[in-house]
């Protein structure tokens, strides 16, 4: 009598148990809503960085962080369900690198058929580059804070690019390591206050231009996929064909 498998107890308690277990799951850990996205090849530097600005997260209320993606292995679609989305990226040749270009695909996928759609979501970027390749330096961390900004994403802190100047920081040469902390702290306020004024896409040069251009290389998706191939997965549901 005594068992819960027993007794006509088992039914109740099986009912009241069915009730308090989704109760006590949205208790629980928030599921994430800030996502983490890099593309990144050859040095690794983005995949480092993502890293880094990983582990400058000490908590912000009401934000949970999901664990970096590399672009190709993220679900476009799960953005419907963030606050936050964090992208770290370089450039080959100013396309996407290998590993990040089903992300460029959808994201210039939704920017071109349905421009507004992430209107629910704020972004920061932060980019690495080669000085050396001038004329597409910075070209995917560039393009993919404007598209964001296309879809709608408000953006919520100046991009960081590395070697560059960066009026947010202060300095004339940003690097990874200072611009993760204002980030975050930007982040806090942004959550706070998510109907604030966008930051400018080249907030970054407000108090010193530096010695590189500024210049965004625009492509549409029939270049992309000349040069990289066919969308793998699905059209996110985004996008509008």
């Amino acid at each position: 009598q005594g068992h819960l498998g027993s007794g006509s107890l088992a039914p109740a308690f099986a009912g009241s148990l069915a009730v308090r277990l989704p109760i006590a799951a949205a208790c629980g850990a928030m599921a994430p809503n800030v996502a983490l996205v890099y593309g990144s090849f050859f040095m690794g530097d983005s995949e480092r960085n993502i890293g880094d600005i990983k582990d400058g997260f000490k908590g912000i209320e009401g934000l949970e962080l999901a664990e970096p993606v590399e672009g190709n292995a993220f679900d476009f679609n799960s953005l419907k369900d963030c606050k936050l989305l964090v992208v770290c990226t370089s450039s080959q040749y100013g396309m996407p690198p290998p590993n990040f270009k089903e992300f460029a695909h959808q994201l210039l996928l939704a920017a071109t058929s349905n421009p507004g759609c992430l209107s629910h979501l704020q972004h920061a970027v932060y980019g690495n580059g080669d000085e050396t390749y001038f004329k597409t330096y910075m070209n995917m961390p560039r393009y993919v804070d404007l598209l964001l900004e296309k879809c709608g994403s408000k953006r919520f802190f100046a991009r960081g690019e590395t070697g560059e100047p960066n009026a947010a920081l202060g300095t004339a040469k940003c690097e990874c390591k200072d611009w993760v902390p204002k980030m975050w702290a930007a982040a806090a306020e942004a959550v706070k206050a998510p109907g604030g004024e966008a930051v400018p896409w080249d907030a970054l040069w407000a108090e010193d231009g530096g010695e590189n251009h500024h210049d965004v290389t625009e492509f549409d998706l029939k270049k992309l996929v000349a040069k990289l191939g066919d969308l793998k997965q699905k059209p996110s549901a985004f996008a509008k064909l």
